[in-house]
């Protein structure tokens, strides 16, 4: 039986995550459905899955933090939520989202990973519609969450009066200074790559630290160790050609301009002079900087994530040149409060 459709949007968002439980509870019929639907949509190892649905999915929220999570959205007459693949549980926050708005909530979820919305329809019945396409009019919201091709494409065929809330690309970051750089330090770092295989916009896939060549190498070596340690217990999932073979191109590349430590499936690079983007898959690469703030400043528009485990001075002066980004220390990266978008950044 369908539940009716609440005016109050505390109630609305209070069953979505009550049903987030029942999916995230491996011993429910549902949860253990959910568990090789999930592996087949994905593309995640079981392991994978399990790691997401146990540490990734907000499942534990507070009254008070449900009730600050829905003031911070505006009321509208329908909120419309257009869904990405990359990370499946995030479809959980984006349909919280609309709710917090309105009583009337269409989703589309991805073609590539219908399941998960499909899911939360089932755990919480009557809350939101599936639909296979959106309608916005004047005096509806828009969450979408995509390419920034996709996005633009969509703002593009939005007619006016409709409020639209574009979550697109987006990378995490990490900055780790000598002092820092301890093994703890470096399985923390681990412990956020390894969920959804590095997919999504919190997912560390670039590390700048703070120190010399010789303690960045030292660094890179831990975390290269802890990635290992971690793919025995959490197996990487299955990459397609494209991801294969950036992986592959990464590898090759920091074999010839810097040092490369095998980490598990994946490889930690170290060296130069830049900022490299790793390519998913848990791959990372460590650049040796002075200066952090100048050197991430040039691509602050697509750092979603900052992971920070430096001396107070320098997280402080980090967050004020990254304003839009969402701070964290090492091992939240992936998991954030409960407190509105994860991605902060102005679409």
């Amino acid at each position: 039986m369908s539940a009716p459709r609440s005016t109050d949007p505390v109630e609305r968002v209070r069953a979505l995550v009550e049903g987030a439980r029942i999916i995230a509870d491996r011993t429910s019929s549902l949860g253990s459905r959910a568990r090789s639907e999930l592996v087949r949509a994905t593309g995640l190892s079981l392991e994978g899955v399990e790691l997401a649905l146990a540490e990734c999915l907000e499942t534990h929220v507070s009254e008070r933090e449900i009730a600050d999570f829905c003031a911070g959205v505006e009321p509208v007459e329908r909120s419309l939520v257009l869904l990405s693949a990359n990370v499946f549980v995030a479809a959980h926050r984006a349909l919280a989202l609309g709710l917090a708005g309105s009583a009337r909530v269409m989703v589309r979820p991805s073609r590539r990973e219908p399941v998960f919305a499909r899911l939360l329809a089932e755990a919480a019945p009557g809350l939101f519609e599936i639909v296979a396409e959106l309608a916005p009019a004047p005096g509806d919201a828009v969450w979408a969450y995509g390419s920034d091709e996709t996005l633009d494409a969509v703002r593009k065929s939005l007619p006016a009066g409709v409020r639209f809330h574009a979550h697109g690309s987006g990378i995490g970051v990490a900055v780790v200074d000598a002092l820092n750089a301890s093994r703890d330090a470096a399985r923390a770092l681990a412990l956020d790559v390894v969920p959804f295989d590095q997919r999504g916009c919190l997912s560390p896939r670039a590390v700048v630290f703070v120190g010399s060549d010789a303690e960045a190498h030292g660094f890179a070596r831990l975390v290269a160790e802890e990635l290992a340690a971690l793919s025995r217990s959490v197996p990487l999932g299955t990459l397609d050609s494209d991801e294969a073979a950036d992986a592959t191109r990464f590898r090759d590349a920091v074999t010839v301009a810097g040092a490369v430590f095998p980490a598990g499936p994946g490889t930690v690079g170290v060296g130069g002079a830049r900022l490299v983007v790793a390519p998913v898959g848990r791959n990372l690469h460590v650049v040796p900087c002075d200066d952090p703030t100048r050197l991430l400043g040039a691509s602050a528009r697509s750092i979603a994530a900052l992971g920070i485990a430096t001396e107070g001075g320098l997280a402080a002066r980090l967050r004020e040149a990254l304003l839009e980004t969402r701070p964290s220390a090492l091992g939240r990266m992936q998991r954030p409060p409960f407190d509105g978008p994860v991605d902060r950044r102005r679409g």
